[in-house]
């Protein structure tokens, strides 16, 4: 399995999704389910605009 570093604020929020699936399924699942999950469906939902809005927002933090 590839692996990419993922910074802790962005990481407890992954933390955070995995026990609301968990609690709402009353499934076990593994946290590596639950990032897949979150990845495939941001995946479907991103746009060229979200980038866009994303490296705008980084120039911002950087000039700060």
């Amino acid at each position: 399995m590839p692996s990419k570093h993922i910074d802790d604020t962005t990481w407890r929020k992954v933390e955070k999704e995995h026990v609301k699936a968990v609690v709402t399924t009353q499934s076990s699942l593994k946290d590596t389910e639950v990032l897949k999950i979150l990845i495939n469906k941001g995946l479907e939902c991103i746009s060229d605009e979200d980038y866009e809005i994303f490296v705008k927002r980084k120039k911002e933090r950087n000039k700060a």
